[in-house]
């Protein structure tokens, strides 16, 4: 192991016999850290989800509503994409007037350091973000309070497969067990993460021989990324590029790229004082991110998709059958059912308001009509319930991944159930998806799937958003924290991932 890591412990030394061909199962040592990953989220039938919450004709005891929506990097200058209501007038009477109080131009996020580092590439630079004095979220000068340590001491785990081998993790009781609990399997140049605490360990083996253990990890604090990289042998260059020179180039390549990542990793946490938790280079991010200066900052959008304050008839609920060309609405065009949507405004002003600024929690009021809370339990209520889960590794291994996670936990960690609903599930639902494009400033054809004319220049042709996901909490039930987001694998250019969570509770009063 690297010595600035000594808690980083090889399992095995590493021999020249070992590492030609290089393979997991010739030994090596656990990774140091610097870099982080979590599950990606699975599929129901084979599309991504989105997030709601209902589940029986009674009330449920707590119905949040989430919305999940996947980034993508931008070219070198940033990219907005505002919904198509984003665009509109604020009033009929002021065709100008802004529709949202961002202006990405003029108003940049005081918060990005401009970091210079050269890592064997040339000179190169990177906007990163660095959490100012907790001070500052309260109005006040730098240095007037002290941060309080979390009690909740749960974290990411992510560890970085290097070689060109499937491996599989396993997480290690401690308790003289010959074997332990499998959490996920990896692909070669892959990562898999979960959520884990300062203590836990961890273990790497081959994926046909879990017999063969490879690597350890123990978690420490501060620390989520580790990597395994039986490539390099630290001390010894005759024997790495040895290993190296048995790479195939497109196996070269990728294992270049998490070297390169790496590195940069590493002054990135010398810059920020944490892990980097995407892959290094990637472009800037593509889509807009909400300010959290401080608490109670406030920040406001008016959408067009106004509520709905009467409930349509059963033959205007139908699915959405309008093509994909179809589905565009211009700015000055009549909203779906209008009919039986607020009389009284055009508009619809939001408030985003900070409830925490790192990370980023907004408290959005009044979101929902009660007609609108209302269509969405019934539909929740008409669809079959299934235990609530999170992933882990890759598809073929992810029950088997996810038991044997809650089980690390000590119990099961998702105790609600959940079903989905999709966008064209009806024309309310339909408007559900437009404002939140509209609330995160998206366009809100990249929230369904769309004509060839609409974003042209967007990467990939599919939907960036999940299916409307719908919880159900019966008391004592939990959903416990977890890691909503994945990585992008070594060779997207993109770098694909969920950025924004949107939590719409359709019950108040809970306690808990």
């Amino acid at each position: 192991a690297d010595n600035r890591f000594p808690f980083a412990r090889p399992m095995t030394r590493t021999t020249a016999t070992q590492m030609a061909p290089p393979a997991p199962g010739a030994g090596g040592t656990v990774l140091d850290p610097l870099f982080r990953r979590s599950p990606r989220p699975r599929r129901p039938n084979g599309r991504r989800p989105l997030r709601a919450g209902p589940s029986s004709a009674t009330p449920p005891t707590l119905l949040p509503l989430l919305l999940l929506l996947s980034a993508l990097s931008a070219p070198s200058s940033p990219l907005f994409l505002p919904a198509a209501a984003a665009s509109a007038a604020a009033s009929d009477s002021d065709a100008s007037a802004p529709s949202c109080s961002a202006d990405p131009t003029s108003d940049p996020d005081p918060d990005l350091r401009t970091m210079k580092f050269d890592i064997g590439y040339g000179p190169e630079y990177f906007d990163a973000y660095v959490r100012p004095d907790v001070s500052t979220f309260y109005g006040e000068p730098p240095g007037t309070r002290t941060a309080a340590e979390p009690v909740f001491q749960g974290m990411a785990g992510k560890f970085v497969n290097m070689s060109p081998s499937r491996v599989s993790v396993y997480w290690d009781p401690m308790d003289g067990s010959p074997e332990g609990m499998l959490l996920a399997n990896c692909g070669p140049f892959m990562a898999v993460g979960t959520a884990t605490f300062p203590g836990h360990r961890f273990y790497l083996t081959e994926r046909e021989e879990p017999s063969a253990r490879l690597a350890q990890v123990d978690i420490e604090e501060g620390t989520t990324v580790y990597y395994y990289d039986p490539i390099e042998v630290p001390g010894d260059d005759r024997l790495t590029r040895k290993n190296i020179e048995v790479l195939t180039l497109d196996e070269y390549e990728r294992y270049e790229r998490l070297v390169r990542s790496r590195k940069f990793s590493e002054k990135y946490r010398d810059f920020t004082g944490r892990d980097y938790l995407a892959l290094y280079p990637r472009r800037r991010p593509r889509h807009y991110m909400w300010r959290a200066d401080r608490f109670g900052q406030e920040h406001w959008v008016a959408t067009r998709e106004t509520q709905f304050v009467r409930m349509p008839p059963e033959e205007e609920l139908r699915p959405i059958g309008t093509s994909a060309e179809g589905r565009r609405l211009d700015d000055d065009a009549p909203r779906l059912l209008t009919e039986y949507r607020d009389p009284q405004s055009a508009y619809l002003n939001l408030t985003l308001r900070v409830l925490s600024c790192a990370p980023r929690v907004f408290e959005i009021p009044k979101f929902l009509s009660n007609i609108e809370v209302e269509h969405i339990l019934k539909l929740g209520a008409g669809s079959e319930l299934e235990l609530s889960t999170t992933s882990g590794g890759e598809d073929d291994d992810f029950d088997e991944g996810r038991e044997q996670d809650d089980e690390m936990a000590g119990d099961s960690t998702r105790t609600s159930y959940n079903t989905w609903v999709e966008r064209d599930r009806s024309p309310v639902v339909d408007a559900v998806y437009r404002r939140a494009a509209d609330l995160l400033r998206i366009d809100e054809a990249l929230l369904r799937s769309r004509g060839r004319d609409e974003a042209p220049d967007f990467p990939y042709a599919q939907d960036i958003a999940e299916s409307l996901q719908l919880v159900h909490y019966e008391g004592g039930q939990e959903y416990t924290a977890h890691h909503d987001f994945g990585y992008g694998e070594a060779n997207d250019p993109e770098q694909t991932e969920r950025y924004a969570t949107l939590l719409l509770y359709l019950n108040e009063g809970m306690e808990g």
